[in-house]
C-alpha cells in the first residue's frame, strides 16, 4: 500500500533515489570520522605538549630533557590506557598531527573539517621524511626543505579533493622523487636504517615472516627458492605445490636446518598430556577427549594454537623447543623437560610460562623478551623467588623506576597500574 492511501504527503522514492540518499548519508558519515579522527589525534597532542611543558607531572628526581622524555612516554601510556588503545598507535597519531600542522597546514585544515583522511595526512607527512633535510644542512639546504614541504602541502590539499588514495599515492610519489635533495645513493643508504624483521601471527596456527631488506637481495632470495622448489617439483613423489616448497625451504633456510648452526632458540610449547595420549593410536584423536582438546590445545606460549598432530610431533623428536606438559582440567604444569636446568634458566621459563606476556594490564609483549622485575625492589629486600618476580616488557621496567606511575602486584600476579593523573587500570577478566 503506497503513502497516499494513509492520507500521507511524503513522497515515494524509486529504487535510485533511495540508494542516492543512502550514497549520501554514508559520505556525511565519512566526513564526521574524518574529522573526529583529527580532532581526536589533535587532543592526544595537546596532553603531549602539555606533559612537555609540565614534566613534573610524570616524574620525579628526574631533571634536564630526560625528565621530558621519561614525561613523555609516561602521558602516552596514561593516553593508552585512558583510551583503550595502544602506545604505538597514540604514539603514531600525535607524531602526525604535529608534523602536519607544522608544516601542512592546507592538509591539516581539510583534516580538521572533515574532507580529508588521516590516512592522506599520514602519506603526506611520510613524504615530508624523504624531502628533509640532512642534519647538518646548510641554510641553502634547509630554505630547499621549506619550500618542497610547502609544494607537498599545496598539492596533497589538492589532490585529497578529487584523486583516489592509489592516485593520490602515485601523485605523490612523483612528487617526492623530484623534491628528494638526496641522490638515490643516499636515499637508499637512509632506507638501509629503516631494514627490520617481524613476525605476524594469523589464523590455523600459522605466522607471516616479514623482513624488510635490500630489494635486490629479497629477488635474489625468491629467485633461489624458486629455482630449487622447481627442481624439487619434478619428483613424482612431490605432493606439494610450488608455493608450498617455497615456503618450507624459506623457513627451513633461515632455522638452519640440518646444519651445524641450527637454531638453538628455545620456543615454550604447552601440550595437554590428554592431546598426547589421544594422538597415539595413529594420529587419531578418541572421541571421548575430543571435548577436552576443543576447549584446551596446544599453543606456542605468546603465540597461536597448535593442531595435535603437530604438538605431539613437537614433543616427540624436536630439540628446539622446551616442552611441557600440562593438565587442562586443572589447568597445571605436570612435568617440564629439564634438559638446560639451571636455577636462573629454570626461574626465568617458569615465569615466561606462567605470565606469557608483560605483566602489566593491557601489554601483549612476549615474556619471553621482557625483564625480571623484583615486585619489592632487591635493595629494599625483595627475594629473587617466582613468587617475587614478574616479567616486565623494557619499556614498562624503565617506567616503572623513571616515573611516578604506581605499579601494585594483584594476587592473580597481573599488575596494576595508577597514573599520575589518577586513572586506575581495571583487573582483566579470567582467560577463556
Amino acid at each position: 500500500m503506497d503513502a497516499a492511501a494513509h492520507g500521507s504527503s511524503l513522497p515515494v522514492l524509486g529504487p535510485a533515489e533511495e540508494i542516492g540518499l543512502l550514497l549520501a548519508d554514508a559520505e556525511c558519515s565519512q566526513v564526521d570520522a574524518n574529522r573526529q579522527a583529527a580532532l581526536q589525534a589533535a587532543r592526544m597532542l595537546r596532553v603531549i605538549r602539555h606533559a612537555r611543558r609540565h614534566p613534573e607531572l610524570y616524574v620525579d628526581g628526574i631533571e634536564d630533557a630526560r625528565a621530558v622524555e621519561y614525561a613523555e612516554r609516561a602521558a602516552v601510556m596514561d593516553l593508552a590506557l585512558r583510551m583503550a588503545m595502544t602506545e604505538e598507535h597514540v604514539r603514531g597519531q600525535v607524531f602526525l598531527a604535529e608534523r602536519a600542522q607544522a608544516h601542512l597546514p592546507g592538509l591539516w585544515e581539510r583534516a580538521v573539517t572533515g574532507f580529508a583522511s588521516m590516512y592522506l595526512v599520514g602519506r603526506a607527512v611520510h613524504a615530508l621524511g624523504l624531502v628533509a633535510a640532512p642534519g647538518d644542512a646548510t641554510p641553502e639546504e634547509r630554505a630547499a626543505e621549506r619550500a618542497a614541504s610547502a609544494e607537498i602541502d599545496t598539492a596533497c590539499t589538492d589532490w585529497s579533493q578529487s584523486c583516489s588514495p592509489a592516485t593520490f599515492n602515485r601523485r605523490l610519489k612523483h612528487l617526492t622523487d623530484r623534491l628528494r635533495p638526496l641522490s638515490p645513493e643516499a636515499g637508499h643508504a637512509r632506507a638501509m636504517r629503516d631494514r627490520t624483521v617481524w613476525v605476524e601471527d594469523i589464523d590455523g596456527g600459522m605466522s607471516w615472516y616479514h623482513a624488510l631488506v635490500p630489494s635486490h637481495e629479497a629477488r635474489a632470495a625468491f629467485r633461489r627458492a624458486t629455482s630449487t622448489a622447481k627442481h624439487l617439483s619434478k619428483d613424482a613423489r612431490e605432493g606439494r605445490t610450488r608455493d608450498q616448497i617455497r615456503a618450507d625451504l624459506s623457513s627451513a633456510w633461515l632455522r638452519g636446518a640440518g646444519t651445524d648452526t641450527a637454531v638453538k632458540t628455545k620456543v615454550f610449547v604447552t601440550i595437554p598430556v590428554q592431546l598426547l595420549t589421544a594422538t597415539r593410536d595413529g594420529n587419531k584423536i578418541d572421541p571421548a577427549v575430543q571435548n577436552v582438546l576443543d576447549a584446551e590445545q596446544a599453543e606456542i606460549v605468546g603465540g597461536d594454537s597448535i593442531d595435535p598432530v603437530t604438538a605431539a610431533q613437537i614433543f616427540t623428536d624436536t630439540t628446539a623447543f622446551h616442552r611441557v606438559i600440562t593438565d587442562p582440567i586443572k589447568g597445571v604444569i605436570l612435568d617440564m623437560d629439564r634438559r638446560t636446568y639451571r636455577p636462573t634458566t629454570a626461574q626465568r621459563a617458569w615465569l615466561i610460562l606462567k605470565h606469557r606476556t608483560c605483566s602489566c594490564d593491557g601489554c601483549e609483549h612476549l615474556a619471553a623478551d621482557a625483564d625480571i622485575d623484583h615486585r619489592r625492589p632487591w635493595a629494599a629486600g625483595g627475594r629473587t623467588n617466582t613468587d617475587s618476580l614478574a616479567p616486565l616488557c623494557p619499556h614498562h621496567h624503565t617506567h616503572r623506576h623513571r616515573t611516578r606511575t604506581r605499579y601494585r602486584s594483584r594476587p592473580n600476579d597481573t599488575i596494576q597500574l595508577t597514573t599520575p593523573t589518577g586513572h586506575t587500570t581495571p583487573e582483566p577478566p579470567p582467560p577463556f
